[in-house]
């Protein structure tokens, strides 16, 4: 989105979104499984428990954010841009974490050589490679949602073809698990068309053809698609969270708080949050991928090191404020240098 047409609340939302996601990592997720922290908030962890979704609240945002930038771009545009926007700082944070990791992270945390490059990729699920920052896993999720954008690209540059026609074929496709659920057809549409959270990108793309052009019933029709398939997706993970976690999760709150995200960008397609579009939310929303990146396993680590030397609420307190801290110098400092340095032309 260009500074003249960004939707602004987009930017408050998706630092909510990181904050909870921060949230529930180091005050419910590293003490709770996985050996991760060694700081403890049994008494009020659990307040958080249900933080992770602000990665819901992140795909459906993606889905918004490209199906508004597309429409002026080309393909190998598309492809700069995600490159530029995305690599550069996730290579200097990965580099942060992998050393960081190497010098401070034993026991619980370790890198290899072989790690770190295969993790350069930012596709290092798909080579069955572990990943430097468990936080990591969504970037795979987002790099498919881009291959799936691609392909349109190619086909709407052969034959002209409507965003509306891509969104009802990924759709159908998403319902399909309810017929053919389990076939070997199946699983390989599931892995290619990110079927587990296929829904939350298209009720982004369906939020913003209702910004763009205006509210229509076949729009909300398929929105509700796509709310019923977001619950039952993110409701069925309950048995894997509990397992995890060795704690109960309320499919209510779940899919109160997916309904809630949906009636928020509803809200935004529909321009009925303008009183909250202000300019001041880009410099939030600009901090949070390098936040997202940063602050799970440096953080962690950080908490193992010193938490025996001070009040663990004042030792949270100063390590979010770093990251933030962090994030802001990478944002405003570092990227913007380093996209002048890629956009130089040679001599």
């Amino acid at each position: 989105m260009t500074s003249s047409t960004r939707v602004y609340q987009i930017d408050l939302f998706r630092f909510i979104a990181a904050m909870a996601v921060l949230c529930y990592h180091f005050l419910y997720r590293g003490f709770k499984a996985g050996n991760m922290s060694l700081l403890r908030f049994d008494e009020m962890g659990s307040y958080f428990k249900y933080g992770y979704l602000g990665v819901d609240m992140f795909f459906i945002i993606s889905g918004f954010v490209i199906a508004f930038s597309i429409k002026h771009l080309s393909l190998p545009r598309f492809l700069q841009s995600r490159f530029q926007r995305l690599y550069p700082v996730y290579w200097l944070c990965l580099c942060a974490t992998a050393i960081v990791t190497y010098y401070f992270g034993a026991p619980r945390y370790a890198v290899t050589g072989a790690k770190f490059l295969v993790n350069m990729t930012m596709i290092q699920t798909f080579f069955d490679v572990g990943h430097v920052d468990g936080a990591y896993w969504s970037l795979y999720v987002e790099m498919k949602f881009y291959l799936l954008i691609v392909f349109f690209l190619m086909v709407n540059y052969i034959k002209k073809i409507s965003l509306d026609y891509m969104v009802c074929v990924w759709l159908l496709l998403s319902g399909l698990r309810f017929i053919i659920g389990g076939t070997p057809i199946y699983t390989v549409l599931y892995h290619f068309f990110i079927l587990d959270w296929s829904s939350y990108f298209i009720a982004g793309i369906l939020f913003y053809r209702i910004y763009a052009v205006g509210p229509k019933v076949i729009y909300f029709a398929l929105l509700g698609c796509c709310l019923f398939l977001s619950i039952y997706t993110s409701v069925g993970r309950i048995n894997w969270l509990q397992r995890t976690f060795h704690e109960e999760f309320s499919s209510y709150v779940i899919g109160g708080a997916i309904i809630g995200f949906y009636i928020l960008m509803a809200l935004v397609a529909l321009k009925k949050m303008q009183f909250v579009n202000s300019q001041r939310w880009v410099q939030l929303g600009m901090l949070t991928y390098p936040l997202y990146l940063l602050h799970q396993h440096i953080g962690f680590i950080i908490f193992n090191k010193l938490y025996s030397y001070m009040n663990k609420y004042v030792l949270v307190s100063l390590v979010t404020v770093c990251m933030v801290g962090l994030a802001y110098v990478i944002s405003y400092k570092i990227e913007p240098r380093l996209l002048r340095w890629m956009r130089r032309e040679p001599k």
